[in-house]
Parts: C-alpha cells; structure tokens; sequence
C-alpha cells in the first residue's frame, strides 16, 4: 500500500473549501505551511496479501482509512459491497434509531461456516442452555462449533476511532488471503458491530465540517476537536447508549442486546475514546469488580491484556490498564457481556476528530494513528481469543452448567413480583426481562418462602398469591439475573477503605457510575427476594396483549368514563384527551361509582364537561385508550357509594387545564437530564413540548405561550438564577415551575425569590423549625387522641410538644462544621427510600413509599407552608432491643452494678438524633434500599425532601433534588414528574375562567 500523506490530504479538503470560496471571492484562499508532523503514513495491513476482487476502503471511500472520520452512510455502503464481492460475510440489521438510521453487524468467517451460520447460532444456543442437552451432545457440539467474537466500535457519536478501525478490520477479515487470517476464519465467526450510536456520530461530524477551516488544526480545545452542547456522544435522545445495557430503554439498545444475546460471544470488545491528551487503556478492570461476575474473567482478562500489550510494544506505544476503569456497575457494553458468559474488554484510546493533536511530549498525534491503534487491538484480541477458543468454550459450558444446577450459587435465590394495577409500568419491567433473555415464571398457587423486602426487612415465613411473578437467578443467565435484580450488593472492605481515605485526602471518588441500580427498584414494581428456589406449581409466564376498551355503564346510562390512576398512562392518557379538546377531571381521592372503587389520581370524563354528540366523544376516548391499552369504565351515576366517598360534582374532581411545555435547552444545561426530560415527555407520554434555547429567552420570547417550564439539572450556572426576572413573574401569574437538580438549587436559594424552600448549607441555624415541620408531618398521619383528656372539663396537666422529647439541636457552628465533613461523603448514586405523602397530587399512582435514585449534593429542606411530596426516609417501628439482664435475690430486683440504679429511676433518654432530625418515639428511619452510603452523607439526607412543591402568587414552584427520569429508567420518581408536567397548570396553579374557549 502506498504512503499516505495526511497534509495532502487535508489539503485536498481545503482546496474543496477554497475552490467553493474562489468562485464568489477575489482569491483562493492560501497553502497552509507544511506540517510534517500530520503525516502518518504506517500501513494497517503490513503488506499481507488480499484478494483483488474485494474493494478496498480506499476504492469505496475515496480516501484511506482513517485520512478522516466515515459518516454511517459511508460506513454502511463499504459494508454493503463487501458483503456482496466476499463469500466470508453475511450482514444483518437489528435496529433502527431514532433518527431512522440503519444498525446492522457483518458476520465474517470461512465461507463453510458462512453457510451455516444458522445451524451455528443455534449450536450456541444449546450450549447455552445445559438443561436442553446431554453431556455427550454437549461435547459433540463443541467439537463442531465455532466461537463467536462480538467487535463493536463507537457507542458514544463523537468517539470517532473505533468505527473507522472497523472498517479496516472488516476489509481484512473479509479480503485478506493469509493462512493466519483463513486458519482463523475456520475456527471463528466475527461479528463486527461497527456503529452503534449512527445518530450521536453523524451530529458530531457535522460539527466538524462546520469548523475545518482551511489549516489544519491540532489544539486539543478547539472546537474542531470538541464540538459544542449536547456534542456526539449521545443518541438522539441524548442518553449515553453505554449505560444501557441493563435498561433497554432505546432502540439501539434493545435490538442490540437481543442481537448479541443470541449469538452467545466467547469475546465481546467495545472500543471508546477518552481526553484528547491521554493515552490508550485497555482492560483488565480495577477493583471493584462486581461480586456475580464469574471469577475466570479476571484470569482472561490478564491473558488478553499481554498479548494486547504485546502487539503495542511492536510499535513503542504507550498504553495502561485498570487504572480509573472499575467493573461494579454492569450496564456497561463490555461487562453485560462478561454476565452473558463473553470476555469483555474495553479500549480507551485517545480521542483525536480530526487532523491530529498536539502532545504535552512535543509529538502530534494523528486522527489515523489512533484507528491504527484500534484497528492493531482488534487483531490482536482476535488472535488471542483464536489461540484460546477451545478452553473458552468449555468454561462457556461449565459456567452455564453451574448456573443452572441444584447445588449451584444460584439454586437459593428467587426474585417475587407481586401483581400490581399498574399494568403499564409492569409490562415495561417484563419486556425488559424477554428482551435480556431473562425467564419469567408465574405462581399458580399459594406458597410462602423466606423473603426479603425491598427495604431490607427479612421475613421468616411470607405468604405469597397466585399470579406472583418469579425469576429465579437459577436459570442459564443466572449471573446476569443475579447482577441486574440483587437488591443489596455490597462492595468489599478493602476497596471501601481506599475509596473513603480517596474521599477525604482529594475529596473526590474511585467510582466510575451508581452503586445501585436493581430494576424492580428503577421501575418501581413491589418485589422481594427469597431464599429459595422456584415453588412447587410455577409455569412458565406467557404474557397476553392487552387493549385498549371503552365500556358502557351496566344498567344505565352512560354519563361518564373513568381511567385507573394506578396506571402510568393514565396521565398520558389525560394530556392526550386534553390536547384532542376534551375538558378533563382528576379525583384527588379513593371514590367509589356504580360500585366500583378508584384509586385517587383516577381520569374522568363527564358527558357535562364535554356536551355535545355522543358519538365523538366515545371516539376520541376509544382512540386515547386504544392507544396506550388501557381501558375506560363507563359509569351512569356520579353518586359515591360509601362514607366521606366524594360525589363528581364536588371539590374532589379537579378540572384540568391543558399543559402548555416549554423545556429549556442548550447553554451549560446537563445534556443528560435534558435528554431525559424531553424522552419522557416526547417518547413516553407522546405530549408536545417547545424546546426553548436559554439565549434566546433571556433576550426575548413570550413565556405566556406557556403554562408549564422545565429546567433541567445544569453543568453550570442554572438559567433559573440568570432568568429570574423573566421567570418570577411568570410563575406568580399563574405558571408551573420544574426545576431539577442543581436548577432546583438555584430555585432555592433565597436570592431568587421563589419560595421559602431553601437549601441545607444555608439554613443551618434554623434547623429546629425544619424538624418541627418533619415532626408536624408525622403526627399528621399517626396522631392519636385521649378521649378522657379530651374531654376532661379541666385543662390537661401535660400537654406532649414534639420537641421536648427531642434531643437538643445543634448549635449553628456545631451545625456547619458537620454540614462540611458530610458533603465529602455525598453519594454517587444509591438507591433510597422516599415516604410518599397520600394527601398530594404529585404522588398519585405510587405507593407508601417509592425507590428514589440520588446523586449529588442538593439537599432541599422544607418547613411547613412548602409541601414535601417525598422526603427521604421511611418511618418504621423500631426494632425491641433486649433489656439488660436482671438478677433476682429473693423479693428484690437489682439491675446492673450500680447501687443508685436500683434506687432511682431517670427519664428514658430522647431517641438518637439523625442529622437534624429526632425521630418520633417508637420508631426508627429506613434510608437505604440500595447501594453504598456513607453514614454521614445518610445524616445529611436524612428527612430532606426529594420533591417540594410550593404556591407562589398563582403559579407554583416544584423542585426535585435528583433527576426524577435518571436515564429513563425511575418510573417511580418518574411518575411524580409526569404528574407535575401534566397535572401541574390543574392541580396547582389558578387560572381565568374562560367559559367560551375550549381546550
């Protein structure tokens, strides 16, 4: 292969721009000075031979790999002829994005096993699962199969190396006539997956022809390197595809995960790019590694490694390993896999867009070097994983063998899910377990079993229903089950030592992502973990379509429709029958029609709101149900059946006003908590929303257009504190305030004006009325009355205040200096329980309490006259502890060694003081579901509010502490945020009446 001659090349793109230039201009533009340094001309194939007849990337592209970054259309028509011009490969598409790109992976192996590549996906099937097999059948199987390699290249858009690699890789593979590569081919089926994130990389290419300029440019800052807000990394949607693994929520990621889940890979690659300035990282991992990733991934790991590290010793490049990566959260790409039975490594290569980068060492390293460092990686594990296949594929068995059998680590745990009215969210969780593959087994009968709740409470002996959903972990993918559903997995001393001692010398984490992440807690489903296997009588589960329906009344008519609020589309269901025109009601309380009983947060919609023809009403009903398969009850009386039942025509049935969003974008705002806003708004619940740029409404704009404003969590200074101006009086005209994050934090700071909630650093000498308010909030819901004082005609002796049995507060400076030490120990994402408050209608569908993802440092604290819709922290009996031990010396009782103690009786000490807060007498707080937290970020915590709302003029503020749609995924939290999107301009804010306008 001839030199390649990067300068020229850039040239070549220059003279393009400069031509177009000429044409309106004066003169072209100028040579730009020689750089030899962009030169980088090593061949990729080392001068090994390859078949003519195949095109070369060269031929297809019009210029060698890695001269620039491919775009997905380029990509895919290289793939496309080589699938057509070579016998070794077969191509397959398994998604589409959002954008409506195509995602596709080529198998490329010897044209034998090309030809049977069905008899050799399910030969990897069987092995898969021991349980179908014998082990003679299992021997000859694997004396006839292949094993598969899954190489998968630029998850994240604008890390640009790794699909250009997969060209090159693709080409040799598909072309090259050498017996290295053909004795290869004989005994592996390659999988190249070469683009995973086609959305987030053409965004990001896009940024880069809009600043190549006319010099090549190698300062690692420039936005030719960088790009601008939201960059490439995400998909369409903004989320990063490389967190999805165990979440399923886009389509990338589902038709990927069953993809590669049914061609059972021995190796699983993902190559990534990191900081411009860095160098190239490989795996194994550092600690912690997580508990249920089978142990011999750390010896492959270390036998990829040396030859990984050997084939870059070839060329004098420098390269690390394990040395920030760890292995604890498993829904990164590479460790799925590990829990799927494939070794999983990850490359981190310096990230280079374009032309090169200019090194702290005085060398430049080009954007072709590092897909020469992909590419030499890929061919490297390849070899390494030819060399081992046999082994690899016998421990792939055993490991498979030992999931599924009765003495196995998997034989004694069970995950029980019990049946829920919110049918949507559970069909969501279910569908996330068929597409991992997972087995979902049913109950048929009643059974009771050790358990554990999701609040950690263990049960000896519960009772269980028919129609319980069980997953036992002792299935084919037991690790997998075991890693995604484990309600506590707890991480080793050893590592938990370092990482504390981290946080208080450097004050920051050895932690890469969460620390929890169990999916009956993400999707807010109620489940327990037994210790057991599956009972007697469990089927298999078979899922059944559901419809949407609209019912007549029985024995009247119809004069009204009414939608379960237990389930999560109900709400989409609402903002869709507001948006067709219908006026809308929501109860605010349980009611009972027809004698049917509702839960509060139910939809209802009357003939009297909407006059008119009957037949279209039904129609547009029909059409919103139909299309979230949910059903609407027909109802002919609005009468209550019961005592204090509300009747339709009093308070309790809130009329709506149609939302009316505007979400803010761009500036420094979190392009993740952005994205996950608008995914919730615009894909799950289907609702138009305006995007707002926060430049250009800080200049201008109408906000009256809207009625509900979102501001995401912000990387910066939060547009709520430079648009105060604009939005106070918005809000104090009647309009719905979101705030999440560090936007929330903004909201609460005292300088803007919106309310009296206010953050915990900044009221600690006031802690006493925020305790008072927490201890109000509790005797609200568990008062009980002394009839006898009550009614005594003497005032009472005693009166019991909250505080007084109370330990006494801190002082203001004992205060701060604790706030100090715990903000070092915030968490980087652990799962807590939030108490739900019944009486608001921010929570309606969810439960006593709802799992609650917390990242970060924002403590919201709230004091009677600003609602806390959830705090933080469950309310529970507190455990008996043991009294001390008594002797006996005839009549007389002494206890313990002290003469006084028997002789005088002191005042039972006030409950231990949790942060700010003394817990009410008798009972104790639950706090962590979930993941690793500090004792004292736990005290920190502790009675904050997760979520607050407040009446300000005739408008409201609602602020969340942490992202309620976390990646998607917290359909608990989740829901409290559709209920203030949807619900918010009717429930809690005041508006004209407007007798003559319809929605």
């Amino acid at each position: 292969m001839r030199s390649i001659d990067l300068l020229a090349g850039t040239t070549i793109l220059s003279m393009t721009l400069g031509c177009a230039m000429a044409q309106t201009t004066s003169s072209p533009a100028p040579t730009p000075s020689p750089q030899p340094k962009l030169v980088y001309d090593a061949d990729f194939f080392g001068g090994l031979a390859h078949d003519q007849d195949i095109p070369t990337p060269r031929e297809l592209l019009g210029f060698e790999v890695g001269q620039r970054a491919a775009t997905h259309a380029e990509i895919e028509a290289c793939f496309k002829a080589w699938d057509s011009a070579s016998d070794r490969t077969r191509m397959f598409d398994y998604a589409r994005s959002y954008e409506d790109r195509s995602l596709y992976y080529m198998a490329i192996s010897s044209p034998e096993n090309i030809d049977r590549l069905d008899e050799i996906k399910s030969n990897m099937a069987k092995l898969a699962d021991p349980r179908s097999i014998d082990a003679a059948e299992a021997d000859r199987l694997l004396a006839n199969t292949p094993a598969v390699a899954w190489m998968a290249y630029a998850i994240h858009g604008d890390e640009t190396s790794g699909a250009d690699a997969a060209v090159a890789a693709a080409y040799h593979l598909s072309a090259c006539i050498e017996p290295d590569v053909t004795e290869m081919l004989d005994d592996l089926v390659i999988i190249i997956d070469p683009l995973m994130n086609p959305d987030g990389r053409d965004r990001f290419l896009k940024m880069l022809r809009e600043h190549r300029g006319n010099v090549p440019n190698v300062d690692a800052q420039s936005m030719l390197h960088t790009g601008y807000w939201p960059w490439g990394r995400t998909n369409h949607y903004l989320f990063d595809l490389n967190r999805d693994w165990i979440l399923g929520v886009h389509p990338e990621s589902r038709g990927r995960i069953a993809a590669s889940g049914a061609w059972h890979p021995l190796l699983f690659v993902d190559a990534h790019e990191m900081g411009s300035l860095d160098t190239y990282l490989f795996s194994p991992s550092r600690p912690p590694v997580n508990s249920y990733l089978p142990e011999r991934r750390k010896h492959w790991w270390d036998v990829f490694a040396t030859d990984q590290a050997h084939a870059f010793d070839q060329f004098d490049w420098p390269y690390y390993t394990g040395e920030w990566n760890e292995e604890w959260y498993p829904g990164y790409s590479s460790s799925w896999a590990g829990f799927r039975g494939a070794v999983g490594i990850l490359y981190e290569q310096a990230g280079i867009a374009e032309d090169a980068v200019a090194r702290p060492e005085g060398t430049q390293l080009t954007f072709r070097q590092s897909v020469h460092h992909q590419y030499v990686s890929t061919m490297a594990n390849l070899k390494t994983l030819h060399a081992n296949h046999e082994d690899l594929m016998r421990e792939f068995v055993e490991e498979r063998r030992n999931s599924v059998s009765a003495d196995g680590p998997f034989a004694d745990m069970t995950f029980a899910i019990t049946p829920t009215g919110n049918q949507t969210r559970l069909e969501q969780f279910l569908s996330l377990m068929q597409v991992q593959g997972i087995e979902v087994y049913q109950a048929t009968r009643d059974f009771s079993a050790p358990a554990t709740d999701q609040l950690g409470v263990a049960h000896d002996d519960m009772a269980f229903g028919p129609g319980t959903l069980l997953i036992p972990a002792r299935q084919p993918e037991g690790p997998l089950v075991a890693a995604m559903l484990s309600f506590d997995m707890k991480m080793p001393e050893s590592f938990l030592v370092k990482e504390r001692r981290e946080l208080l010398r450097f004050g920051r984490s050895l932690l890469y992502d969460v620390t929890a992440w169990n999916m009956t807690m993400m999707h807010d489903v109620m489940a327990h973990q037994l210790s057991s296997g599956l009972p007697d009588g469990a089927v298999l589960y078979e899922a059944s379509a559901r419809q949407g329906n609209v019912t007549a009344a029985d024995g009247g008519d119809t004069t009204l429709w009414v939608i379960d609020g237990r389930d999560d589309a109900s709400v989409a269901c609402a903002a869709h029958l507001m948006e067709r025109g219908l006026r809308v009601r929501v109860a605010d309380k349980e009611f009972n029609f027809d004698g049917r009983s509702f839960p509060r947060g139910s939809v209802v919609v009357t003939r009297n709101d909407n006059p008119g023809e009957p037949g279209p009403l039904v129609e547009h009903i029909a059409a919103v149900c139909d299309e979230f398969r949910i059903e609407a009850i027909g109802i002919a009386s609005g009468l209550g059946k019961g005592v204090e039942v509300p009747d339709i025509g009093g308070e309790h049935f809130v009329l709506m006003e149609k939302p009316r969003i505007a979400l803010l974008s761009r500036g420094l705002l979190n392009a993740y908590s952005y994205g996950a806003a608008w995914h919730a708004l615009d894909h799950r619940l289907g609702v138009r929303t305006s995007q707002l740029d926060v430049a250009q409404a800080s200049f201008g704009g109408d906000l009256r257009q809207y009625n509900v404003i979102i501001v995401p969590d912000s990387w910066g200074p939060s547009p709520v504190a430079s648009l105060r101006e604009r939005l106070k009086p918005w809000v104090e005209q009647g309009g719905t305030l979101i705030a999440i994050g560090s936007s929330a934090a903004a909201a609460a700071n005292k300088d803007a004006g919106m309310g009296q909630v206010r953050l915990l650093q900044d009221v600690l000498g006031d802690l006493g009325e925020y305790e008072l308010s927490v201890l109000r909030e509790y005797r609200g819901r568990n008062e009980t009355l002394d009839m006898e004082a009550l009614w005594s005609h003497a005032p009472s002796e005693a009166i019991d205040y909250p505080w007084e049995s109370a330990g006494a507060p801190l002082s203001g400076d004992e205060a701060k200096k604790r706030d100090a030490w715990q903000r070092v120990f915030m968490p980087q994402g652990v799962m807590l329980a939030g108490r739900v408050d019944d009486k608001s209608w921010l929570t309606f569908g969810l439960r006593d309490f709802v799992p609650t993802l917390f990242g970060g440092s924002t403590v919201l604290m709230s004091k009677t006259g600003a609602e806390a819709p959830v705090r933080l922290g469950v309310w529970a009996e507190a455990a008996e502890e043991e009294s001390p031990a008594l002797e006996t010396e005839g009549d007389e009782v002494v206890e313990g060694e002290s003469e006084s103690d028997s002789e005088s009786e002191s005042a039972p000490a006030p409950p231990a003081r949790i942060g700010w807060t003394t817990p009410p007498a008798g009972v104790e707080l639950q706090l962590r579901m979930s993941g690793l937290l500090w004792p004292e970020a736990a005290h920190r915590l502790a009675n904050s509010a997760f979520v607050t709302r407040e009446r300000v003029g005739r408008g409201q503020v609602i602020l969340f502490a942490g992202d309620p749609v976390f990646r998607g995924s917290t359909m608990g939290t989740g829901r409290v945020f559709i209920n203030a999107a949807i619900y918010g301009p009717g429930f809690g804010a005041s508006h004209p009446i407007r007798p003559d306008r319809r929605h």
